[in-house]
């Protein structure tokens, strides 16, 4: 089985659905199911590897950790941004991809979730 999970909401959203959908991942991972995990959007910022992590951030790179340890691919999408602010670091393991990707990895998935 496979799950593809896009995770597209602000990391402060209300109800913090990127710690639900990161969660969710480790979780599927954790019992058997292979997952591709997507940021994108106001998300996408949690690929970036930071110097000074605040609390939020921390917990949410720990759980990409685990997500990475578990054999997840991690994909960030619409980093087009970062050229405005310069060069910025990614998460070790994360890769940039496109909607092509996303869509690919959707339609060849058992499952798909976007948060």
């Amino acid at each position: 089985m496979h799950w593809t999970i896009l995770i597209k909401s602000h990391p402060d959203a209300s109800g913090n659905p990127v710690l639900q959908g990161l969660r969710m991942a480790a979780a599927a991972l954790a019992d058997g199911i292979l997952v591709s995990l997507f940021l994108s959007e106001e998300a996408a910022s949690l690929a970036l590897q930071l110097e000074n992590p605040g609390d939020r951030q921390r917990v949410h790179h720990d759980l990409i950790a685990e997500i990475q340890e578990l054999g997840a691919e991690i994909y960030v999408i619409g980093l087009d941004w970062m050229h405005a602010v310069g060069s910025l670091t990614l998460i070790p393991g994360v890769k940039v991809a496109s909607m092509k990707t996303l869509v690919r990895q959707m339609r060849l998935s058992d499952q798909a979730v976007a948060l």
